[in-house]
């Protein structure tokens, strides 16, 4: 429909898409926990860490790809849950958001424990363990704010009637939907909270990230010497996978939601479709976290690389005894 955000149906490609992704990031992601789990050896209790940011990124991935995916009619703040409705799409959105905000403090959390790690090696250096823990919890009661912020947010159907009726008067056909929703910050200022509950926060864990992240790298530089080569790269590449699952999967988020938000705040109709469609890269980033990982880890690397030398080897070695038998 011409200016008008809402399609007279959801294009069949879109959840389809979705479905793909979620199908190929479930194996990615079991052959990532597999790793973690049983070969990190050296890693001890670090990686409970990088479990946990997995998997919270993990569940975000499969709840808005394969549970409840949504098609949203940008520039207005609104969709349409193409998933089952076995619950609401307020409820769906509410889930969501409580879901994706573990991400912030898993990822700091594996911060933290990187830099005391690293502070183990300088026993006179200050630890700040009373912030990194007071951080830690205020990160933790963060995702059951913003998902009781988002609850709140929601309009009554009086509400959302008029609002779309005196704003996207083309799209009041979908009122009709249960699956149906939309959300104004002005009728209800309980969505501008969480959106900038949400600015605040990742300002605030991504700057100390990074400053624990120099300052954990400044150690292991100033203590190279009085280090093991081995523990040192340990170290090391710990440090530098962490930041590059965080940093390349980030832009897969980031990229999306400025898109989002440009086409929300300009109300430029005609980008809708285009803004939509960038959440197949936000529904990828938890597969693109776990390649990150492995890739970024020469151990992870070399499983992998001796698991599928090792399949191959033993398809050949079946496949040459068959045709031995069929020879015989």
């Amino acid at each position: 429909m011409a200016n008008s955000p809402c399609p007279e149906t959801i294009p069949f490609y879109y959840p389809l898409t979705l479905h793909i992704i979620a199908g190929v990031s479930i194996p990615v992601n079991l052959v990532g926990f597999y790793l973690v789990w049983y070969q990190s050896p050296k890693m001890q209790g670090y990686k409970y860490c990088l479990c946990y940011l997995q998997f919270v990124s993990f569940i975000t991935e499969i709840h808005m790809s394969w549970i409840c995916p949504g098609y949203y009619f940008f520039p207005m703040i609104g969709g349409y849950n193409t998933g089952a409705e076995f619950i609401s799409s307020h409820l769906s959105m509410t889930l969501y958001v409580l879901i994706f905000a573990f991400e912030l403090p898993s990822a700091l959390l594996c911060f933290v424990f990187r830099h005391n790690a690293a502070q183990r090696i300088n026993q006179n250096g200050a630890s700040q363990m009373y912030f990194k823990k007071f951080l830690l919890i205020l990160c933790h009661l963060f995702p059951f704010a913003a998902s009781f912020s988002m609850w709140m947010s929601r309009l009554t159907y009086q509400q959302k009637y008029d609002f779309v009726k005196d704003n996207w008067s083309q799209c009041l056909f979908w009122m009709r939907f249960e699956a149906f929703e939309v959300y104004d910050y002005k009728l209800n200022p309980w969505l501008a909270v969480v959106g900038i509950g949400a600015l605040l926060f990742v300002l605030i864990v991504y700057t100390y990230g990074l400053s624990l992240g120099i300052h954990t790298m400044s150690i292991l530089q100033k203590f190279r010497k009085s280090m093991s080569k081995q523990t040192f790269q340990m170290h090391k590449t710990a440090l530098f996978s962490l930041v590059m699952q965080l940093l390349i999967p980030g832009v897969l988020i980031i990229i999306p939601l400025g898109v989002c938000m440009t086409v929300v705040i300009t109300g430029a109709v005609g980008l809708q479709e285009l803004a939509t469609n960038t959440m197949f890269l936000v529904s990828s980033h938890s597969m693109c976290s776990c390649f990150v990982m492995i890739s970024s880890n020469p151990r992870y690397r070399t499983v992998v690389k001796e698991k599928f030398e090792k399949k191959e080897w033993d398809e050949t070695f079946k496949f040459s005894g068959t045709e031995s038998t069929k020879n015989k």
